[in-house]
């Protein structure tokens, strides 16, 4: 059995290789944009760069990979409105389309987003709760699951959704506010800086580590009965616990045994999803997944691991 994972280079990209090495998975192929010199340690991997926007490029390098499974996590996360549309959207329905030209009983797991949730008030978000995104990235996320389902209801592609809130782990980059905090906090301990200077530390977000999330997504797209229990379906990947970003800073202060002095700014403008915890009950009941490691853990690992590499 041949798993091929896209956007293997990121940061879920990397978790997710390491897990499949791990759990003994030996057939591993990759897509990236652009591929890494050299991988490390473990079984021989087959790997391909590949522009998932240019699609005779994508049905060459499936032809040639032939997977059986398909984990999806390439896109983008920020940028102009037209580069994640293309991206999230187009790099999607060449993917999906080359799986069912190539492979047409492929089972392919498309990583999506709690952003195309928005704010859905301070309830659980269970995945029948309305899809209504407030920004570029969410909507994009939410175009690229009605195309993923479509496919799967109009031309029988096995495909399942997996909605991720909010990552942490060790090896996040300073774009996410569990990375930032890290390395100001770093950077305080070196002297570097005075105060953490964040947006705002009010917002709650389900934060959930990049380790049991990529166990979730291989929960799901390894079941034997996929076709019947997954497939055309959406399930989230989180917690199932919020914290506010000020708790954030809080358990990175108990671990370094520091106070930090946030500097905000003076007028902050009003946060558009001042809250988001997930309903796991769904993943929980069809695959027996839950997570396993709790924020402190994973803040714990992300300062070992960036002080290893600071």
């Amino acid at each position: 059995m041949t798993v091929l994972v896209t956007g293997a280079t990121g940061f879920s990209g990397q978790a997710l290789i390491r897990h499949l090495i791990s759990a003994g998975e030996r057939d591993i192929a990759w897509i990236a944009r652009s591929l890494p010199k050299k991988t490390g340690p473990g079984p021989e991997l087959r790997m391909a760069a590949c522009d998932l926007t240019d699609r005779e490029q994508v049905v060459k390098v499936l032809s040639r990979l032939r997977p059986d499974r398909i984990i999806h996590l390439a896109g983008l996360n920020r940028g102009q409105t037209f580069d994640l549309f293309r991206a999230n959207i187009t790099g999607t329905e060449n993917l999906l389309d080359a799986a069912l030209e190539t492979n047409p009983v492929c089972r392919i797991l498309v990583v999506s987003s709690s952003a195309v949730y928005g704010y859905a008030g301070r309830e659980p978000i269970s995945e029948d709760t309305p899809l209504m995104p407030l920004g570029d990235y969410g909507s994009s996320k939410a175009a690229q699951e009605k195309v993923a389902l479509e496919r799967q209801a109009k031309r029988g592609a096995q495909v399942a959704i997996a909605r991720t809130f909010n990552l942490v782990g060790p090896g996040q980059p300073e774009t996410f506010v569990c990375g930032k905090i890290v390395k100001q906090a770093l950077e305080i301990e070196r002297g570097d800086r005075k105060n953490l200077d964040l947006f705002e530390t009010r917002s709650y977000r389900d934060f959930i580590d990049v380790r049991d999330a990529v166990r979730a997504y291989w929960a799901l797209v390894s079941r034997p009965d996929f076709d019947t229990t997954c497939s055309g379906k959406a399930f989230n990947a989180g917690s199932g616990t919020a914290h506010a970003v000020s708790d954030v800073i809080s358990i990175v202060e108990e671990i370094t045994g520091r106070t930090y002095v946030v500097d905000l700014p003076e007028d902050p403008p009003v946060v558009p999803i001042p809250y988001q915890q997930a309903d796991i009950s769904l993943i929980r009941k069809v695959t027996g997944w839950q997570p396993e490691i709790s924020l402190k853990e994973s803040l714990t690992d992300m300062l070992a691991a960036a002080k290893k590499a600071y």
